[in-house]
């Protein structure tokens, strides 16, 4: 009989033979150890801990691409811009906001200057002036079968116009507004300081005076013993009418005498006419007033006054 080698090769307690084997079929069939036919046995002397990788890497991008805020791919982080402030609206004229500003004041200094500059003008030439050499505008009005006319004659010839109305019965069915629409009428002025109206009808001719309505109560400039009343008071369109209906008075009182023997029915030696219809309307229920006689009177910018001219 052969002898068996019994000197077996030997190896650490931890490694263990691949393959053994047994009955010489070692050849053939190569018997598989345990540990490699179910590899998941393994020592665990052999296990060896690794740290689990992460799906992605924090700095996992170069450092050439976190400045300046862009990205691998190559395009520039966009930073949030704020909106482009809206266009101002240029000046009128190009011009720039000083020109334009000293522009408007000009104007401005202008429109005011001129009003105000027109107050004065206007207050001043209502005001009565007491001079006695001021020229003399005599105003003729008269009446005929075919035309009415109305002269204005001044100092010189060349002051001297006439102005045509409407024939007689020329209009018809005409209706003057109630007074109370009327809110003003038209203001003929005087002419300088003294101005005088003839009706040559009537033969009879008063003095103009701007801007005075004649006080009641007091003497009679040429008869003390008289005092100062309204006789009638109507509504007159024009101072032309007022000083009509002072001529009518005056004529039928010359043509009718009293009404009784001894009588003292009053007659028109003036008149006060206010050009404010409206207002003297609600105040005063009439704008024309005849009175019996003369006074100096106080300062009344919407009126005129009418003397008996020498």
């Amino acid at each position: 009989m052969s002898q068996v080698n019994t000197n077996l090769p030997t190896s650490s307690p931890n490694e263990l033979p691949s393959a053994m084997s047994s009955s010489g079929l070692s050849d053939k069939y190569p018997v598989i150890s345990r540990q490699e036919n179910q590899p998941g046995l393994v020592p665990v002397a052999q296990q060896q801990y690794q740290q689990p990788t992460l799906g992605f890497l924090q700095n996992e991008y170069p450092s050439q691409y976190q400045q300046g805020g862009q990205y691998p791919t190559g395009y520039g982080l966009v930073e949030p811009q704020e909106p482009a402030p809206a266009p101002r609206k240029p000046n009128p004229w190009g011009l720039s906001p000083l020109a334009f500003g000293i522009l408007v004041a000009a104007v401005t200094a202008v429109v005011v200057g001129g009003a105000v500059g027109g107050g004065v003008a206007g207050a001043m030439s209502s005001k009565r002036s007491d001079s006695s050499s001021a020229p003399v505008s005599v105003v003729t009005v008269t009446a005929d079968s075919s035309s009415a006319t109305t002269t204005s004659t001044g100092s010189s010839p060349s002051a001297t116009s006439t102005t045509t109305l409407p024939l007689p019965s020329s209009l018809q069915n005409f209706v003057v507004p109630e007074p109370y629409y009327v809110d003003t009428l038209e203001n003929p002025g005087c002419s300088g300081d003294n101005s005088k109206i003839v009706i040559q009808e009537m033969n009879v001719a008063f003095d103009l005076f701007c801007g005075v309505d004649m006080q009641n109560s007091i003497p009679d400039l040429t008869d003390s013993s008289l005092v100062v009343a309204d006789v009638v008071g109507l509504f007159a369109y024009s101072i032309t009418d007022c000083l009509y209906a002072c001529a009518n008075a005056r004529h039928f009182v010359s043509l009718w005498g009293q009404d009784h023997e001894g009588g003292n029915m009053q007659t028109c030696k003036g008149v006060t006419w206010n050009f404010e219809m409206a207002a003297s309307n609600t105040s005063d229920q009439a704008n024309c007033w005849l009175k019996n006689g003369t006074s100096n009177g106080f300062q009344s910018n919407t009126c005129i006054s009418a003397t008996l001219a020498d």
